[in-house]
């Protein structure tokens, strides 16, 4: 699943794991507007059971660590953005 997030494009995936006991989640941040396109930010990864949590809220928590951390890269960024 990919959706495009103040410049980003945040690319959310999930798969089980090895035991097949928890969902292995991973979000890719990648720019895509002139403005942040060479921007790096680093993968979000978590780990989530699977007893607990359903595949679509695991990946709606990893789609939303991922906005998080746009949002403080943005942040961060905005006076040189101006």
């Amino acid at each position: 699943m990919a959706i495009d997030y103040r410049g980003f494009r945040v690319t959310v995936d999930a798969k089980a794991d090895a035991t097949d006991t928890q969902w292995l989640c991973r979000a890719v941040l990648e720019g895509v507007d002139a403005q942040v396109a060479t921007a790096k930010l680093p993968c979000v990864e978590l780990a989530i059971p699977k007893l607990k949590i359903d595949v679509l809220m695991a990946l709606s928590i990893v789609e939303q660590n991922a906005k998080q951390a746009v949002d403080e890269w943005w942040c961060a960024r905005q006076p040189e953005m101006a």
